[in-house]
């Protein structure tokens, strides 16, 4: 039987009582239902729905796995408190960016799928929808939560609460003013507010004059912007807030297009003869001169009518205010290129040399170098994000298996076959491309043939094995490769002792004599020493040098060009300094300049370093795998990142000049929510890149407004070489030591012309509902090979 997608949902309303397992074996029977507004999953130990309801997790911050796949199901199949006869009851819901878990057991097979199913659809439609309808269903979330006498009602005081969680200080006369202008005439006689009337007066409040200035700006009202003598914007959001004139009218959707009934926000003299939507031929003309987007007068029709969410706008094929809004924060006009981070469009068919790669240090660590546990879903974390080269510390294990151990630290083990298990799960769940598996070897012989067996087992003929790598004289593309797994480490001992070790990763126990056969017939990628770059013509292409960030950093100071040249042909994985015992990263940047392919970072921590890696690795569709510019890859190359003589001559072209206008912001977050301050924000643009690119600029504070704030600033750059070049922007409070609310990363050449939204991320580079509204214009913008 197949049931329907609203008799699932109504089982999941309804809710069931499951078996909660915790990792130590113990267990509890709870409630769970999901809320009518199907936006939290809650948990109760009473069977009554709002009784004791202190748990509640929200769906677009979960992920469902069925079966026994979890940290805690592995954990307790290996104690012998679940049976392998039991998955067909198991399922989990991971919070807490993944790293937290419920593990239930329901009583029945039909009953498990249901949930499973449901929560599934639920979650992907938490993430798939428009932004608009995401923002709807966060507002109504939140009025939910400020709703604590469960009656669908807010008063006044509970929505003055709500409103500054919202970064949103209104008196009690503003308050009063914007209910009246909102139309709400049923809310102020009953002195409470629906969700939909709070989601009606909120929209008011946050409304867009930055996009009604760009329809006068097209539908020929030239008394309006930027001439002289006229409003501009500044001007337009000064009378905006705090609060807007009595006569002005809340815009209707459904109103008569022929007079402007837009709320504009504008003084009456400033819009007598002003026009409030745009028609096909208007449409089209912003759509070349901004965006750079020519299309037929038939499909910017098509395009119109799929956004102007108002009747009468589809009817007579006109793009009012909402319409303009609905299309700019839809996916396609985003910052970011679509075919980049929505298609693998680069040619993937080039020796593995060729690509940056996605690559994680000390994979198992859920915190900082010292204390806390290993952990396998750390593992499916970083793999979920596009991870193609995670770490394995082996250990022998006291019971004669081998572990993963984070050596001299209180770190707790993990089980090696849990942890290759879980891997095997979600190897290729983000990406077809090869997983290299990068393992410090510190096991004994006898437990190296365990290691051994175990990745066998595990994943059979899918690992890239020894003898195929010594049939070939260059790396395969990540193309040939589609999901391999390579395993990289040491296959002899460090008994050179005229070299020195002391910039090397302990990838091999020096008291161990030698890899066992067996190990080492599967290691394909040999991590042999660096002992310089005139030695490295006689290495064989598998071999591959890890370099502690010290020693890497000099040769990118001292050595550029030898580094690139040396990456042309040999893999080169940088690990983080031992000293940074707060798991810090190591800067990227400069070493993907000379072509390091793998710069090993702490995926747990949230740092510029993490920032800029999610960036670069948004291209490509985030299959972790990026083609290096042509520069890197040109065995006649020339090119010096540290030089911008040498960079000017290589580009043979004028620098190109980028401006950038920070219109406005919208739903900034707070850093801390018990903070009744609205924030004053700012924003910071900064450049990375070669060292003539580096570059920052930052716009002036808007005191107290987190809600919409309004800069229109415009900032112009130079950049020499844009195939390296990397944006960040990053939103402070001033008022709180320039605290990051909220920040975004994206290659230079990912970004698309004209204006944009960003959706900004949070500090572990997750979506927040806050956007960025932008003006990106690049001159002289030529090929870059």
């Amino acid at each position: 039987m197949i049931e329907s997608k609203s008799y699932i949902l109504n089982k999941l309303q309804e809710g069931a009582s499951f078996i909660k397992f915790n990792s130590d074996g113990s267990r509890t029977e709870g409630f769970f239902y999901v809320s009518p507004k199907l936006h939290s999953l809650w948990y109760n130990t009473s069977k009554k729905r709002f009784q004791n309801s202190a748990n509640e997790f929200p769906l677009k911050d979960c992920q469902v796995r069925s079966d026994l796949r979890s940290d805690t199901w592995l954990k307790l199949l290996q104690l012998g408190k679940v049976r392998e006869q039991q998955s067909d009851l198991a399922f989990s819901i991971l919070h807490s960016r993944g790293r937290k878990s419920l593990d239930l057991l329901a009583s029945d097979t039909e009953t498990r799928n249901i949930w499973v199913r449901g929560l599934e659809m639920l979650v992907q439609e938490s993430i798939g929808k428009p932004y608009t309808k995401i923002t709807n269903r966060w507002l109504e979330g939140l009025f939910n939560t400020a709703d604590r006498d469960r009656n669908n009602l807010l008063c006044k005081a509970e929505v003055y609460r709500l409103l500054e969680q919202l970064n949103v200080r209104l008196t009690t006369d503003e308050f009063e003013q914007y209910l009246n202008q909102a139309g709400l005439n049923a809310a102020i006689l009953r002195g409470q507010l629906r969700a939909q009337e709070f989601i009606t007066f909120y929209q008011m409040l946050t409304y867009r004059p930055e996009l009604m200035h760009i329809i006068h700006t097209y539908s020929e009202s030239c008394d309006l912007c930027t001439c002289n003598g006229h409003p501009t914007i500044a001007m337009i959001c000064s009378a905006v807030t705090p609060v807007m004139d009595s006569s002005f009218i809340l815009m209707n959707a459904f109103g008569p297009r022929t007079t402007a009934t837009s709320f504009s926000g504008i003084p009456p003299t400033a819009r007598s003869n002003t026009c409030n939507y745009m028609t096909i031929e208007e449409v089209k003309e912003f759509l070349m001169n901004e965006q750079k987007q020519s299309l037929s007068s038939s499909e910017v029709a098509d395009l119109i009518k799929k956004f102007d969410p108002s009747t009468e706008g589809k009817e007579c094929i006109e793009l009012g205010v909402d319409g303009l809004r609905e299309m700019l924060l839809s996916d396609e006009y985003q910052l970011m290129n679509q075919e980049h981070c929505g298609t693998i469009y680069q040619d993937m068919t080039k020796p593995l040399t060729d690509y940056w790669i996605n690559t994680s240090h000390n994979t198992y660590l859920s915190a900082n170098q010292v204390v806390g546990d290993s952990s396998g879903e750390s593992y499916v974390q970083v793999l979920q994000r596009g991870c193609r080269c995670v770490e394995l510390d082996l250990h022998d294990g006291p019971d004669g298996h081998p572990v993963i151990r984070h050596g001299f630290t209180l770190v707790k083990d993990a089980s090696l076959r849990e942890i290759l298990n879980q891997i095997k799960q979600f190897a290729f769940c983000a990406s077809p491309y090869p997983l290299f598996l990068n393992l410090e070897n510190h096991c004994s012989n006898k437990q190296q043939i365990i290691v051994a067996r175990f990745l066998i087992d595990i994943f059979g003929s899918s690992i890239y094995t020894a003898e195929e790598a010594n049939a070939n004289t260059t790396w395969p593309s990540p193309e040939e490769l589609k999901g391999r797994i390579i395993l990289r480490g040491r296959v002899s001992p460090k008994n050179d002792l005229s070299v020195d070790y002391s910039n090397e990763d302990e990838s091999f126990d020096p008291d161990i004599s030698a890899v066992c056969i067996e190990l080492a017939s599967l290691v394909a990628c040999q991590n042999t020493t660096f002992k310089g770059f005139k030695f490295s013509k006689y290495y064989k292409h598998y071999q591959s040098s890890s370099l502690a960030e010290k020693k890497a950093l000099a040769s990118v100071e001292h050595h550029a060009l030898e580094l690139i040249h040396y990456n042309q042909r040999l893999i080169t994985r940088v690990y983080p300094s031992a000293y940074r015992q707060d798991s810090s990263n190591v800067e990227a940047v400069s070493l993907w300049n000379t072509g390091v392919q793998m710069v090993a970072l702490n995926f747990q921590t949230d740092d510029i370093s993490m920032s800029l890696n999610h960036g670069r690795f948004s291209d490509n569709k985030q299959c972790g795998y990026v083609l290096k510019p042509a520069i890197l890859r040109d065995p006649n190359t020339t090119f010096s990142p540290n030089s911008c003589f040498s960079a000017y001559l290589l580009a043979q072209r004028r620098p190109l000049k980028l401006e950038l206008c920070i219109i406005s912001a919208q739903h900034l977050p707070k850093r801390n929510q018990r903070d009744t301050t609205p924030v004053s924000p700012s924003v910071k643009v900064k450049i990375f890149g070669v060292r003539c690119d580096h570059n920052e600029q930052k716009t002036v504070t808007v005191h107290n407004n987190g809600l919409n704030p309004i800069w229109n600033h415009l900032m112009q750059f130079s950049i020499v070489i844009p195939e390296l070049c990397l944006l960040r922007f990053s939103v402070r409070d001033s008022d709180k030591n320039n605290t990051d609310l909220c920040q975004y990363s994206i290659p230079f050449l990912s970004m698309q012309p004209g204006y944009r939204h960003i959706r900004l991320l949070d500090h572990h580079n997750r979506p927040t509902t806050a956007t960025l509204f932008v003006n990106v214009k690049v001159i002289n913008m030529e090929s870059t090979g």
